[in-house]
């Protein structure tokens, strides 16, 4: 039976990994149905939100995963706990520093790097949107990873 602190960090990196795809897809998602790029213009949703994803730079992408992590792993040492509107604002957050932060040369699909502008409001809203989402989908994984491991550990202790 795994112990507790590899079913916390279990569940941690499982809630990461959603969030961040979250950050990721749901903005191409919404720039897709917009057509706020010109790589949406196949007709088919689902592959012009992966085209509109996979055209979004590595660097952008793997900024806003290490900046969400770091906000969130702070957040809980600084004693702000496990909450699901702490990780929504630390999903806001690191979406506007990337947004704010990331040199227009390794922004290619996000921010400064979709159209030229750095806070274009549409484009940022729609970024932060991915944001607030990545925070919620986040802390409803986590907290339904660790009641699940909780349940496991319980009904395997009674002997079931």
């Amino acid at each position: 039976m795994p112990g507790a602190r590899s079913t916390i960090s279990k569940c941690f990196f499982t809630a990461w990994v959603l969030g961040w795809a979250t950050a990721v897809y749901l903005p191409s998602l919404v720039i897709a149905l917009l057509s706020l790029s010109p790589l949406a213009s196949s007709g088919n949703l689902l592959l012009d939100t992966f085209e509109v994803a996979d055209e979004v730079s590595p660097a952008a992408k793997l900024t806003y995963g290490f900046i969400f992590a770091a906000f969130v792993l702070s957040a809980r040492a600084g004693g702000a706990g496990r909450g699901l509107l702490v990780n929504v604002l630390i999903g806001m957050t690191s979406i506007a520093l990337v947004v704010a932060l990331l040199p227009e040369y390794w922004s290619r699909g996000f921010g400064v790097g979709l159209n030229g502008m750095r806070f274009d409001p549409l484009p940022t809203a729609i970024c932060l949107f991915g944001g607030v989402a990545s925070g919620i989908i986040f802390s409803l994984t986590e907290a339904r990873c660790q009641t699940g491991s909780q349940e496991r550990a319980s009904h395997q202790s009674r002997g079931g």
